[in-house]
């Protein structure tokens, strides 16, 4: 699973969340305002946004409490994308 987090310079939410996706291999930073193209393509409308690119499709988290959430559940699910693909 890929996942890439859409920031923004001026977002104060959005340091927290590097820092707690800091442990992730997989992890691509973007700056939402820089890369208008892919933040559209996603349905960006907010940051801190974690795109989760599954096999069964994107999957976007939305704000802090969400991406928290995610790192939480990832720890127990550690290497696992959701789907039955072995990921």
């Amino acid at each position: 699973m890929k996942l890439i987090l859409f920031t923004t310079p001026t977002c104060q939410y959005c340091g927290p969340a590097k820092e707690l996706l800091a442990d992730f291999d997989n992890i691509e930073i973007l700056n939402a305002l820089e890369n208008l193209d892919l933040a559209e393509m996603y349905g960006i409308r907010s940051v801190p946004s974690l795109v989760l690119e599954k096999c069964s499709g994107p999957q976007v988290l939305v704000g802090l409490d969400q991406i928290s959430k995610f790192v939480d559940e990832s720890s127990e699910h550690s290497g696992s994308c959701g789907c039955n693909c072995g990921h």
